[in-house]
Formats: structure tokens, sequence, C-alpha cells
């Protein structure tokens, strides 16, 4: 290929995307792109990672915000302003990272609008992984030591959280299927069997050979 292509992972919690995408960035031989994004962010504005960090994958408006904001693509960033620190502008700078990393290697990347940002990429694979609430219940269980109750709220809390954040920055469903070139239930196969059938996909669909 003449130019690099993108994986774009947006997943239900506690369904595995994350471990997926590691797994395929480790097939393909490609960047594996998700917290990293927040530090590369913090190292081309200049702004401390925690701020990216509190804001990550969070929807927030302020009504300052509002009366000084400009069209940017999806979304808006501060022009009168530029020292008030919004969700938005720090949604902004990191939709440019991004880009810019997106246009320079190839990679997969998990949620933060992803796949909305790279619409006009040359060649962006979108993924969807989801899994029963129940298996996800029992995964989130175990992995933080939580009770029935606990993992429960904390699942809907979260869902709900990057529903909303994606909808905020998109307009657009998080969990409709249409915005995906294909949407997985990883509990069928597991994650190293769901990864091996996603690694086919995107090379079918990337003209990898």
């Amino acid at each position: 290929m003449n130019h690099p292509f993108v994986v774009t992972i947006n997943r239900q919690f506690g369904s595995g995307g994350r471990e997926i995408g590691r797994r395929l960035s480790k097939a393909l031989e490609i960047a594996y792109l998700d917290k990293e994004l927040l530090a590369l962010a913090a190292q081309e504005s200049g702004i401390s990672e925690k701020a990216f960090e509190k804001a990550d994958e969070k929807p927030e408006k302020s009504y300052l915000y509002t009366l000084s904001t400009t069209a940017y693509g999806n979304f808006a960033i501060p022009f009168s302003y530029p020292d008030v620190l919004t969700n938005d502008r720090l949604f902004a700078i990191q939709a440019d990272v991004i880009r810019k990393k997106a246009a320079e290697e190839s990679c997969v990347i998990i949620g933060r609008c992803a796949d909305d940002i790279l619409s006009d990429h040359p060649c962006h694979i979108n993924l969807f992984v989801h899994a029963p609430f129940e298996v996800r219940q029992k995964r989130i269980m175990e992995l933080y030591h939580l009770d029935i109750k606990q993992s429960k709220d904390l699942i809907v809390k979260t869902d709900k959280t990057r529903a909303s954040y994606y909808h905020f920055y998109t307009n657009q469903k998080w969990d409709d299927l249409l915005n995906y070139d294909l949407s997985i239930d990883s509990s069928i196969l597991g994650y190293d069997d769901t990864a091996e059938l996603l690694v086919s996909f995107i090379r079918k669909k990337a003209h990898l050979g």
C-alpha cells in the first residue's frame, strides 16, 4: 500500500475491546494508540497530561465556551479565550493528534471518536466490540474486585458516558451498527480467536495481500 491504514475500535465496557486492539496491533505490526494519545496530545500542546486524562471520553460544554467558539470540523474550538481549558478544546487538540498519527503511520486507535474524526482517511476500518451484559459483568467483577451491584452500576455508567461523548462530538449513536464496518461479539470466540478473525477481515479490506 502507498498509504497507512487505521483501525478504530469502539467498545462496550468489559467486552475486551482494548485487549483485542492490542492483539491486532501485534499481529499487524502497527502502532497501538489508547492512553498513549493523551501523552501525545500533552506533548503537542504543552498542556498537562492530567488535564487530558480528566477529560478523557467525557463530554462537557460551558456557557462561556458556547459564546466563544468557532466551527472546527464536527466539533468546535474556542478562539476568544485560549486559556480556558474546556473538554471541547482538549478534544480538538486530541483530534489533531489522531489525524496526524493516522497520516504518518498505520495504527489501531481505541475510542475517542476516531472513526468519525478519520472519516476522510483513505483507508480506515471501523470496528465495534460488544458482549452480553452478564459476560461483561463477570469480567468487571473479577478485574476490579467488585460485587454484582457495583459492577452493574459501573458498566451502565461507563457505557452511558461513552455513548454521550460519542453523540456529543459526532451527533451519531455510539452503538449504531451503520457506523461500523464490522460489529463483533467477543464472547463467542474469545479474545485471541476474535482478533485472528478481525486480522483476516482487516487485511481484506485494507488490501494488504
